[in-house]
């Protein structure tokens, strides 16, 4: 498998979270010094800093996750892809979405899942278990996963359509990839979008394209991969 990482977009982002870090930090600390003595105009300042102070660890809390950890998401999806064949190319933050495999019957589009505990499908992405207080700061919560199916797909879609022609659209898949070392999966049978384990990750891709009725031509892959500047 080819890898293209866009190391720069990594590296600035982030810089972005630790600072974002630090800053909620001085901005919550800020928010408790003046509620030591207060007073009517104290109090009022001190809770806009605790708000504040909130909202900046949460953005901080986006970037670091996602940019700041190690390993990173996106580097523990292509430790399991890694072994594909170079007919494929992991594209890492130069596309329109943020993680992007370029094959010969399909485009993948893999979302990292961070949530711990037994994550499930009834009627909608649900999870049992985990840590709430980390489920409180956003860190293991399973959010609304469709939401970013949708939005991947989108973005991918109006990007190809603006340069290739309708029926040289190349089929868009996207997959769950549970990241998070205690999460389990449950009972899955109905869930719109597939969720595997990121060491089930290569085999399931696998499983999937040899279903495929054709592959995508050579010429519209060199030109998709022209497109992301490979």
């Amino acid at each position: 498998m080819n890898l293209i990482t866009n190391e720069k977009l990594i590296k600035r982002n982030k810089t972005i979270g630790n600072i974002a870090s630090i800053v909620g930090i001085a901005v919550l600390a800020a928010g408790l010094i003046l509620n030591i003595n207060p007073t009517p105009m104290k109090s009022l300042i001190s809770f806009g800093a605790l708000i504040l102070g909130f909202i900046i660890s949460q953005v901080s809390t986006y970037f670091v996750t996602r940019f700041g950890r190690n390993p990173r998401f996106d580097e523990i999806i292509a430790d399991n892809l890694e072994k594909l064949n170079n007919d494929y190319t992991f594209h890492v933050y130069n596309s329109p979405v943020p993680m992007l495999l370029v094959g010969p019957y399909s485009l993948w589009i893999p979302i990292p899942i961070s949530a711990s505990g037994e994550i499930y499908y009834d009627k909608k992405w649900k999870q049992r278990g985990g840590s709430f207080l980390m489920k409180l700061f956003g860190q293991e919560n399973i959010g609304r996963p469709e939401m970013d199916v949708q939005s991947n797909e989108k973005e991918i879609l109006k990007f190809l359509n603006e340069y290739l022609k309708e029926e040289e659209v190349p089929p868009v898949k996207s997959i769950l990839v549970s990241l998070h070392p205690k999460a389990s999966i449950g009972e899955v049978e109905d869930a719109p979008t597939p969720i595997v384990q990121a060491d089930a990750l290569r085999r399931t891709i696998r499983r999937y394209d040899r279903k495929s009725d054709e592959e995508v031509p050579q010429e519209v892959i060199d030109r998709i991969k022209a497109l992301l500047g490979d």
